[in-house]
């Protein structure tokens, strides 16, 4: 695909983050147009052991050669070794749900080709330029926090040191920004799926004449009222023919009492055959009338019913990345709350608590610890905000159905109105991340754990650097 071309498919708008995935072991790679697991495999498990080694060795060399207080040494260390832990689960966890991730693109497919024949403009021009902006900035942010951490690291270890140190941490954070990255690229495409569903819902809240095509998702409701027609014209058919025959009896009883006076008459202009034309055209008018208010209803319900399967899949496709990155997502919020109580018990004990002697170059470290821990909170924020506006969008549908299609009195279309509140009811819009709630109110709640893990540090730190039998670090 050539850059700033026009994507085909989501697939094609997202390329630089699938090719990401398959470079950090993320993701089960093709070798020859097939899916090769076990060495997908290997290579993760490769990727892994280096990272793992080089983080175990370099940061413990780096911890060292500075000065720390008891409690930094410990929880620096603590939080080391669960982001190397958490790490590994979650390459293991995009290794196992590759195929799950195939079989979403596959329906995501079939929902655009559904939307497409309906009329809709589908286009990925959105996502793949959002894709081209957060990797660029993602790129540009890695680089110039490495040129940073580069300049405070040379301060206390060696060259070989510090460029193993800025490598491993490249990785660590490459992998735990994809995992929240597709995650928002997904949901992001769900929301905009849904706000074309609702618009299409406005556009067609006077139905034209045109033909509307099946798609993927098959009606069998739609058969059942093209039979209820068929049986409606036939029953008029029948009607007009009883009639013909009562008339036409009638007419010969006449003629046998009245020969000449009918003849006469009925030659200018009543001739039973000029009666049944008449009688004949008024029941075709009736027919085509009732016909056509049946193929308004028609419409109306087979439009319903259409959007009805769209939005269930939306729904599962939803659910379906709730499932697969949730685990992940989760992890992350939780490292990212490490990170934070971290960052400001530092700022505590450097200016809030002077009584202890703190050094020049741990302050510039926690400048960078802030930098990063920024990063990781505009993430959260981010994600956040699109997960709430795709539910608000999904969960609007039958707000809008309701006042478009509310007062239309034929019992299918209300019918179709009331199943499909049944459904959204039983299948809300919601996203989750292993039971944490993905709206406004998950930065809340890291800010009350931030707030009380961090009082529970200042009191153990207190203690600890007050207990002269604990070495120093």
């Amino acid at each position: 695909m050539k850059l700033f071309a026009h994507p085909k498919c989501l697939t094609e708008a997202i390329a630089p983050v699938i090719t990401l995935n398959n470079l950090m072991g993320l993701r089960v790679f093709k070798y020859r147009g097939q899916p090769r697991p076990i060495l997908s495999l290997i290579y993760l498990l490769f990727l892994y052991c280096l990272y793992c080694n080089g983080s175990l060795y370099w940061t413990e060399e780096y911890y060292m050669d500075i000065k720390l207080l008891k409690l930094e040494y410990f929880l620096y260390t603590m939080l080391n070794n669960i982001i190397i832990y958490l790490t590994l689960v979650k390459l293991l966890l995009g290794w196992w749900y590759s195929k799950k991730f195939n079989d979403c693109y596959k329906h995501i497919f079939e929902i655009d080709e559904t939307l497409r024949q309906l009329g809709s403009t589908v286009n990925y021009d959105r996502i793949y330029f959002i894709t081209i902006g957060v990797m660029t900035t993602w790129f540009t942010f890695n680089f110039c926090t490495c040129i940073v951490v580069f300049i405070v690291m040379r301060l206390h270890s060696n060259l070989y040191t510090t460029i193993g140190t800025l490598v491993v941490y490249s990785y660590g954070l490459a992998v735990n920004s994809i995992s929240i990255f597709d995650f928002y690229i997904f949901v992001k495409y769900l929301q905009m799926r849904f706000d074309l569903i609702n618009q299409l819902l406005h556009e067609h809240s006077m139905l034209s004449t045109k033909k509307i095509k099946l798609g993927f998702f098959e009606m069998q409701d739609y058969t059942k009222i093209m039979d209820d027609e068929q049986r409606c014209s036939f029953s008029i058919n029948m009607l007009s023919q009883w009639c013909q025959q009562i008339q036409s009896k009638e007419n010969i009883f006449i003629s046998k009492k009245r020969k000449l006076q009918i003849q006469s008459r009925f030659s200018n202009q009543d001739s039973p055959s000029h009666f049944q034309k008449q009688f004949q055209g008024k029941f075709q008018n009736r027919s085509q009338q009732q016909n056509s208010v049946l193929t308004e209803c028609q419409k109306r319900k087979y439009l319903l019913q259409i959007i009805k399967q769209v939005h269930l899949q939306l729904c599962k496709v939803a659910k379906t990345v709730c499932f697969i990155l949730g685990v992940q997502t989760a992890f992350e919020i939780a490292v990212i709350i490490m990170f934070l109580t971290g960052s400001l018990y530092n700022i505590y004990i450097r200016y809030i608590a002077p009584q202890y002697k703190i050094t020049d170059s741990l302050l510039q470290q926690t400048a960078v610890t802030i930098i990063v821990n920024s990063f990781h909170l505009l993430k959260i924020i981010f994600l956040s905000r699109v997960c709430k506006h795709a539910a608000d969008k999904g969960n609007k549908t039958i707000e809008i159905i309701y006042s478009i299609y509310g007062c239309d009195t034929e019992s299918g279309v209300q019918e179709e109105i009331q199943q499909f509140g049944i459904q959204i009811l039983q299948n809300p819009v919601k996203f989750s991340a292993y039971g944490i709630s993905l709206d406004n109110h998950v930065l809340t709640m890291m800010l009350k754990a931030v707030t009380t893990y961090l009082v529970i540090m200042i009191q153990v730190s207190n203690s600890l650097e007050s207990n002269k039998t604990i070495q120093n670090a």
